[in-house]
């Protein structure tokens, strides 16, 4: 009975599946390439049309095939090659991606080459399929309507499934690598699905395509969690994971002289450590040292929110060089909160500084603009180091965003954020629109430049502090905005026309 249910239903099957991995290929795609070219909407437009495209290729020749002869067996092979293509992905993904992000300086062009190297192929396989499988089941014309419409709904629901269950479950959980080779044994456990035979070459090549994939899957978990101790150790490697919100590098190098452990998360350097005992709770970017900015305020600075976690380095730095001061600290994402404990020593600092008692430092995971829309809480000082790669959190950059940062500070409080950009020119158009959006805001917008040279074209980090008092700072850089300059809103904020680019 069982079996006669199966065979009855195994087009349903074989398509409800194959929509749930094309949709799940799809999000392992952004995330393979966010390390090399961001995870803005130009990844996800590059991602999204090169697979929309693809997969309607594959409807346009999956039609004609369809119209054939051997229907059955032209089904497998598609099945058969497009797992053999996934099962590549894994192996050649990396040097692909380092020397189309090396020689293509464009992002846009990069992206939508990278996804077409990669993804092309198993997604116009998987468009074939539908056309296929509809005129498999398409045996009386006369119901020829309720059976399209059944196939095509059967298909959304498992792009909603594999939507659904990649994004929420088996990304963070397995990692795009893995979660790869899983789908290819998935997927060519389809073939014996369509017709079964013991003793033809499908079944032997689906059984060879298992074994190599399970054997890929366990030497990549094995490898990784090695590259994990070296790292920990010191020891130069990288180790990757995979997160609810990213894609995430750890590895150990040295910058000027010094022994340091860099967090890249999108592409971006999101935080860096020191990895010598002594200077764990030090800064290793000199950016984030002009935070401390924050206490030429007109009142005491006692609690601070930080919006932007990562690898905690300020709140290291903060808790073990004013003692008795407090910080929240909002970061959205509790796997790189996880990995900053493991990784950037705040086990340590949480360990030496008594802060699970005392409760100085108070961990949030929650999305930063959620928790200000919520928040009841007065702070002294807000700062935003919130980035995805190196894009702004766009929700963090808005008129209304400003509003709720005032309403959460005391009297007299102060609001920093870090934005990089050139202070003029073509690469200055987000500092701009950000200063101008602020001043609706607050009364006093400064502009420190955290590199002050003459050369107002250098893309750099600028620390912009907001405030209702009149404070005296060295180096400001001051401006004389149009009056038709862009204030970003929840409906108008185009962060990704305005970032710097090198192109």
């Amino acid at each position: 009975m069982e079996k006669n249910v199966l065979k009855r239903y195994r087009y349903e099957i074989i398509i409800f599946i194959a929509d749930a991995i094309c949709m799940i290929l799809e999000l392992i795609a952004s995330r393979l390439l966010s390390p090399y070219f961001g995870s803005s909407n130009i990844v996800w437009t590059s991602v999204i049309g090169i697979i929309l495209l693809s997969s309607s290729i594959g409807n346009y020749l999956g039609g004609k095939i369809a119209d054939k002869n051997n229907i059955e067996k032209n089904l497998k092979f598609i099945l058969m090659a497009t797992s053999i293509f996934i099962l590549i992905i894994p192996f050649l993904q990396s040097n692909i991606l380092t020397i189309i992000s090396k020689y293509i300086e464009n992002i846009k062009i990069g992206a939508i080459i990278s996804t077409i190297f990669l993804f092309f192929i198993p997604s116009l396989g998987m468009g074939l399929l539908t056309p296929i499988i509809l005129r498999l089941k398409l045996n009386n014309m006369q119901t020829a309507g309720k059976t399209t419409g059944t196939i095509n709904a059967i298909a959304t629901i498992g792009g909603i499934t594999g939507t659904f269950l990649g994004g929420f479950l088996l990304i963070p959980n397995l990692g795009s690598i893995n979660i790869l080779l899983i789908l290819v044994i998935l997927l060519v456990w389809l073939i014996p699905l369509v017709n079964f035979k013991l003793k033809e070459k499908s079944t032997i090549i689906v059984v060879i395509i298992t074994i190599i994939s399970l054997l890929s899957l366990y030497i990549n978990t094995i490898s990784n969690n090695i590259n994990g101790e070296q790292v920990l150790q010191g020891k130069r490697g990288t180790v990757s994971y995979d997160t609810q919100y990213g894609r995430v590098l750890i590895y150990n190098t040295v910058l000027n002289g010094n022994n340091v452990r860099i967090l890249n998360i999108d592409s971006g350097f999101e935080s860096a450590t020191f990895t010598d005992e002594d200077k764990v709770n030090e800064l290793v970017f000199d950016y984030t040292k002009y935070y401390d900015l924050m206490f030429n305020a007109k009142i005491d600075i006692n609690n601070v929110l930080l919006i932007g976690g990562a690898g905690y380095s300020y709140p290291k730095y903060y808790i073990s060089h004013y003692p008795n001061k407090n910080m929240d600290v909002v970061e959205i994402d509790e796997g790189i909160t996880n990995i900053a404990k493991e990784y950037f020593y705040l086990n340590k600092l949480i360990k030496d500084y008594n802060l699970e008692e005392n409760q100085r430092l108070k961990l949030i995971h929650d999305d930063g603009r959620t928790y200000l829309n919520n928040n009841s809480k007065k702070y002294d000082a807000i700062l935003n180091d919130a980035f995805s790669g190196n894009t702004p959190a766009k929700t963090l950059t808005t008129l209304e965003h400003n509003k709720n940062i005032k309403k959460s500070l005391n009297e007299n409080g102060v609001y920093l954020t870090n934005i990089i950009s050139s202070l003029e020119g073509k690469n200055s158009k987000f500092l701009k629109a950000e200063v101008n959006t602020l001043k609706q805001v607050f009364k006093n917008v400064y502009i420190v430049p955290c590199n002050y040279t003459n050369d107002t074209k250098q893309v750099q980090n600028n620390m912009i502090i907001a405030t209702d008092s009149d404070i005296i700072y060295e180096n400001t850089y001051n401006y004389n905005l149009a009056e038709d300059e862009i204030i970003l809103t929840d409906d108008y904020c185009p962060i990704d026309t305005l970032i710097p680019s090198e192109n």
